[in-house]
């Protein structure tokens, strides 16, 4: 008996789609921006689909749509400044766009090393949607930051800053400066005196000279010597100081590291990184010193003067910016200062105290018509002579010779021939801030300093990841601190971004009051936002 031929029909899918009931409509060309220099390859990530659904619509479904908002962003910067350093021949490179934005992706997840930022652009699917699902071998990642150490480190930085305050409507306003260290990436088991150094460096040379073709004795021999010139420079620096030179060590895997101590008072090969925040949450200055915060000042105020076209009006700074030099110079600019010499944590520690419960020194008073100093048993200190400090500032030096009787004297010196009382050039403004911070509405503009200051670097630790540097030398510090400070301030504005976005949509309910629905949706999108810094 032959097989019956009955007809068939084929079924159509029937497996249950999105809410959307089918995909949504590809954006223009305009809204995509696709890459048109023939350069670089396209990353157009719109042809990705997870089953019938296109990569963005599950995304958003699945509660990351920041991520969507963030190529959008992205997409929207100029990157004229990245792009000039290609040639057009050979074959076509990734786009600066392409690269920066899984870097920046990949430090908002914590993922900061080479090999993990190639790990994402394999697997993740956050990353597929920012690089148009181009894998991005890790060696390339390192090259980009390489061939843009410069540029990331300084002029981009700022571009795009600039371009995040044109965004956000910021205007000058409150801004404070503070700096942090961060550990470097040299190993405290390969620090080596400055003698050691010196007496490498010759080794090192002399086995070069032996062998002049030979190009690993020759780096090697290039790179003592670095070591040596740099142990050299602190040695004549404390020399001139009057310090002794036998604790000098230089870490000879990264020479530029200054040994000091952590946060945890633990003491580290380290950087200091500093920023200029505005009070709208945006880093407008940033700067990676070796071993100084206030060398600092001067290029975070270039910057903003760069961003704003002017020097911010008013800046708010610890007691680690309490130099009298440096409070005059920002006077002479027309910047007012807030800088008490106390850690200003309650209402009685705005003034710097006492070493060993002794009086401190603004609990003298000067009298500059006199030329005096009266201390707090009334007594008055007349000039005695002047000269120069180990770090060469001169003084003028007043003293008395009450201190034999006072009653005060157990609270007041421990020396032998009284106390003594040292004026620097600059004092006056000292004395200017302390009457200053006295009032009431000055202490409560300064209490903003923590808000606005602090974040930053407490969100660099515990969210971004940044507890110690991954590259050496001070130009490859510098172009990776950048790279912190561009997603940072990328972050703050997505963030400003989706928050105006669901606000928005639900204003479009109408003129009445929101209704239950529309506040539920924008209590779920800052939970998100939330969740995802």
């Amino acid at each position: 008996m032959g097989r019956i031929k009955r007809p068939t029909k084929r079924v159509a899918n029937t497996g249950q789609g999105g809410f959307e009931f089918g995909p949504a409509p590809v954006p223009t060309a305009t809204e995509r921006k696709p890459i048109r220099d023939d350069r670089f390859l396209d990353d157009d990530p719109y042809h990705i689909m997870i089953g019938d659904r296109r990569l963005d619509q599950l995304l958003v479904a699945n509660d990351m749509r920041w991520v969507v908002e963030l190529r959008q962003l992205m997409v929207s910067l100029d990157y004229s400044l990245l792009t000039a350093t290609y040639s057009a021949r050979g074959r076509c490179a990734l786009h600066p766009r392409t690269v920066l934005g899984l870097i920046v992706y990949g430090l908002c997840l914590k993922q900061l090393s080479l090999r993990e930022l190639e790990q994402l652009s394999v697997a993740n699917i956050g990353a597929w949607w920012i690089t148009g699902g181009r894998r991005i071998d890790h060696s390339t990642i390192g090259k980009f930051v390489q061939l843009h150490e410069e540029v990331l480190g300084a002029e981009f930085v700022t571009a795009l800053t600039a371009w995040v305050v044109h965004r956000l409507r910021l205007r000058p306003g409150l801004s404070s400066i503070d700096g942090t260290v961060v550990e470097s990436a040299a190993s405290r088991w390969q620090l080596v005196q400055a003698e050691a150094a010196a007496l490498a460096a010759a080794a090192a040379r002399q086995a070069a000279g032996t062998e002049p073709s030979h190009s690993a004795l020759q780096r090697n021999a290039e790179a003592a010597e670095e070591v040596a010139r740099i142990g050299a420079q602190r040695c004549a620096k404390r020399t001139q100081q009057g310090k002794p030179t036998d604790t000098v060590v230089v870490a000879s895997s990264d020479p530029d590291a200054v040994v000091q101590p952590r946060k945890d008072k633990v003491k580290r090969p380290a950087y200091k990184a500093s920023t200029l925040m505005h009070e709208g949450g945006v880093i407008i200055g940033q700067h990676v010193d070796p071993s100084s915060e206030t060398a600092a000042v001067d290029r975070l105020l270039e910057q903003h003067q760069e961003v704003f076209a002017q020097l911010p009006p008013t800046v708010l700074l610890d007691a680690a910016y309490h130099h009298g030099e440096l409070l005059g110079d920002l006077a002479e600019q027309g910047i007012d200062v807030l800088c008490p010499s106390g850690k200003a944590m309650g209402d009685d520690d705005w003034e710097k105290r006492g070493v060993k419960g002794l009086f401190a020194k603004n609990q003298f008073r000067y009298d500059d018509q006199r030329d005096v100093y009266v201390c707090p048993a009334n007594a008055v200190l007349n000039y005695a002579d002047q000269g120069k400090d180990a770090r060469g500032r001169r003084y003028r030096r007043y003293r008395t010779a009450a201190c034999r009787s006072c009653e005060l004297r157990s609270q007041c010196t421990r020396g032998q021939h009284g106390r003594s009382i040292k004026r620097y050039a600059g004092d006056e403004y000292k004395e200017a801030m302390a009457v200053v911070l006295r009032q009431p509405r000055a202490r409560e503009v300064y209490r903003q300093r923590m808000r606005i200051a602090e974040t930053v670097h407490a969100e660099f630790r515990e969210r971004f990841g940044l507890r110690r540097f991954r590259r050496r030398g001070l130009a490859a510090v510098r172009a990776e601190f950048g790279l912190y400070c561009i997603a940072f301030n990328l972050k703050r504005a997505l963030r400003d971004v989706a928050v105006f976005i669901v606000v928005v949509a639900s204003s479009r309910q109408g003129q009445r009051s929101w209704p239950a629905v529309g506040t539920h949706t924008l209590f779920l999108r800052i939970v998100l936002l939330t969740q995802t810094e």
